[in-house]
């Protein structure tokens, strides 16, 4: 039950029209699982000096996803709007739309954001003019205990959107992850938008806000971070399986590759795509060495050597797919 003190809070955001405010936004498809955590933690809030909003589009859920959200209209300042066409692009490009104030946040149906979440992102957004796009802090929160064996922190991204340890400050746009990211709204206005062809279904292809960061530095404009507006990214039981996060490595091989091998680097912008030789050779080696840790029970340099292969085969799959694209 809300306190007394809360009970005002969502009129008083609505009431506002600062140019100042705050627009959250989120996109969820069939995420009843973990939104009602999600809204619950909002709901307590510390509201910033100049309002907020929040802007929940509904991307096709075919589950109750919608009753979990319409449960919290009175307690949160929100503004619901469903986008049938799937594509969590397509989703975040909506929410756009409908984004007031000055500075946008945006993040996702799955994340317990810290009780100064807000109010921490506006103190860094005065603090930091020189920046246009931000990345903020992400931890997992994990549901039944952490990894079997320590994990580095860039395993960690990949499979549950850990972000580094790093000051408040300016930094490269590699650091910035979908759970937890903003933008002035100058950079919408500016033209950016999310890339359609980006996470279309459950597998569809990963990285629309990392290519939308990459994309959004290469037009110019600066990247700071924000190390104590922090949310906690929820990780489920299941997506602690050996069979999960191979397939999660294995997703991320397929964005890489369009981002790194194909976007940046201009001997592989042809017609006929070509995987690169390097990596069949890589590959090779990773079995041979899984091999070896298989036969020492080397459980760690297993999963290691497993997460290598995921990403050369993932990578060879994306190119297969390009290659028949531009026959």
């Amino acid at each position: 039950v809300l306190a007394p003190r809360d009970r005002t809070a969502p009129q008083r955001a609505r009431d506002m029209t600062s140019a100042s405010m705050i627009s959250v936004l989120m996109a969820t498809h069939n995420g009843a699982d973990t939104i009602g955590r999600t809204l619950a933690a909002m709901s307590e809030l510390e509201a910033p000096a100049d309002g907020w909003k929040l802007v929940i589009v509904n991307n096709g859920s075919t589950d109750d996803t919608e009753a979990h959200i319409l449960k919290w209209r009175e307690r949160l300042p929100l503004e619901y709007v469903t986008e049938p066409r799937l594509g969590k692009s397509t989703a975040m490009n909506t929410a756009l739309e409908h984004a007031e104030g000055d500075f946008i946040i945006m993040t996702d149906d799955d994340v317990l954001p810290d009780r100064n979440w807000l109010t921490e992102w506006r103190r860094v957004a005065d603090a930091l003019p020189q920046c246009s796009v931000f990345g903020g802090a992400i931890v997992p929160e994990f549901d039944d205990g952490p990894p079997a064996f320590d994990m580095p922190t860039t395993w960690l991204t990949v499979l549950y959107a850990k972000t580094p340890d790093l000051a408040e400050g300016e930094i490269e746009p590699f650091d910035v992850s979908g759970p937890n990211m903003a933008i002035r709204k100058s950079v919408y206005e500016g033209g950016e938008r999310f890339d359609k062809g980006f996470l279309v279904g459950k597998y569809g292809l990963m990285g629309e806000d990392s290519e939308f960061v990459r994309r959004a530095w290469a037009h110019g404009y600066k990247v700071g971070f924000a190390p104590h507006a922090r949310v906690r990214h929820i990780v489920h039981k299941e997506q602690m399986s050996w069979r999960w996060m191979q397939h999660r490595f294995f997703r991320h091989g397929h964005t890489m590759f369009m981002l790194e091998d194909v976007r940046e680097n201009k001997d592989t912008r042809r017609l006929e795509f070509v995987f690169p030789r390097w990596r069949i050779r890589r590959m090779a080696v990773s079995l041979l060495k899984l091999l070896l840790a298989a036969a020492s029970l080397n459980r760690q340099g297993m999963f290691s050597h497993c997460r290598s292969m995921a990403y050369d085969l993932g990578a060879l799959q994306q190119a297969r797919i390009l290659s028949r694209q531009e026959r």
